[in-house]
């Protein structure tokens, strides 16, 4: 007999295509330490020849300060050294229709499709292909977090209440009179029988006059030690299924119809 609380991953099952989509950004997310030096200038000249889609390539740097105050043998301070520190943490990589973003980092890869997402086929592909550039490259051992995250806002209309659009929203309990404006909430799982778990973060915010919500869901397993391309590929359709399945038993079938399903 199966247990109930068996979660049953099925990456084939369909989902609703949304023609006025609320998505505004998704992410696939490695955390991951090179092992292998990268020289910034080096990499920047090695991405230039390999991504010619992405000509916008800035090296990043972190800036900051130490302070030190030695003591004398008298109990007293000298004059305080300082030092200005400056490192170099990543790169910046922008394509020609900047609608993909990529932060090659000496701790990972992030690929971040804003404004037109084409699909999840075509988005992972690119991704995967990221990600084979960055084990050459920076010969990582262990994927510390492999992530997929989707950003979808959504505007309320005069007279709409958050529960228009989300069945998980929680109802105001203070005096009627008063009006909420804004609201946080987050909850977070742990995937029964299964490596992952999800960030799940809703929020309601004013904008020019506007009111939106942002539906924020983060799925993730961490670490990951099997770095084969057959096993990412399985578990980020598994994550995608897990992400699908939360957005769209979170919305009502008000929002599934203004989205376009």
């Amino acid at each position: 007999m199966s247990d109930p609380q068996t979660l049953i991953i099925d990456v084939n099952e369909t989902f609703p295509q949304l023609r006025r989509s609320p998505l505004i950004e998704a992410v696939i997310h490695w955390q991951a330490h090179a092992t292998k030096e990268l020289e910034p200038e080096t990499l920047k000249a090695e991405l230039t020849q390999r991504l010619p889609d992405y000509r916008a390539i800035q090296i990043q740097y972190e800036h900051g300060i130490h302070v030190e105050t030695p003591l004398q043998p008298d109990g007293s301070t000298a004059a305080s050294a300082v030092e200005h520190r400056t490192q170099w943490i990543g790169l910046r990589l922008e394509n020609e229709y900047k609608n993909r973003v990529v932060q090659f980092t000496k701790t990972g890869i992030a690929i971040s499709s804003v404004g037109n997402y084409e699909s999840w086929t075509t988005f992972h592909q690119e991704a995967l292909n990221l990600w084979s550039l960055f084990y050459e490259l920076a010969e990582p051992r262990i994927i510390n977090r492999l992530g997929v995250r989707y950003i979808n806002k959504i505007l309320i209309e005069e007279g709409e209440k958050p529960s228009t659009y989300l069945k998980t929203v929680q109802k105001s309990n203070f005096n009627p009179s008063l009006k909420r404006d804004t609201f946080f909430y987050q909850e977070t799982y742990k995937v029964l029988n299964h490596p992952y778990s999800i960030n799940w973060v809703c929020t309601q915010q004013s904008e020019a006059n506007q009111q939106f919500l942002i539906v924020d869901i983060d799925v993730f397993i961490s670490p990951l030690p099997d770095l084969k391309k057959s096993s990412l590929i399985e578990h980020l359709n598994k994550i995608r299924w897990l992400k699908n399945t939360i957005f769209f038993n979170s919305i009502t079938n008000t929002a599934l119809e203004k989205f376009g399903g």
